[in-house]
């Protein structure tokens, strides 16, 4: 392959990638407007209920991510936990602090 025949492979290939991202982001985005939606509409003993054992089960996963030493996972735990927290203060009525 010529250098030409190679950028536009590469080029095609970013475009690919953009748009799987542009894809993910959109269907996380509405992945998290659906639970913010049903855990506002629980009443309140249920929604913390609920978050309670979401907590729980982040901090066992964390827990065992780092007794295995597993960083990647810890990381993507960590990451997982902090979007769930502020899917939690949404569902509570409580503003979240832009980021």
């Amino acid at each position: 392959m010529s250098d030409p025949e190679l950028l536009q492979t590469l080029l095609q290939r970013i475009a690919v990638l953009e748009a799987r991202e542009q894809s993910l982001t959109a269907a996380s985005n509405a992945y998290q407007a659906i639970i913010t939606t049903i855990l506002g509409n629980l009443d309140k003993s249920m929604r913390d209920n609920v978050i309670s054992m979401l907590d729980q089960a982040h901090e066992i996963a964390y827990a065992r991510a780092a007794h295995r030493g597993n960083e990647v996972q810890k990381n993507q735990i960590k990451q997982a936990d902090d979007i769930a927290q502020r899917m939690f203060m949404v569902a509570k009525g409580k503003a979240v602090q832009p980021r």
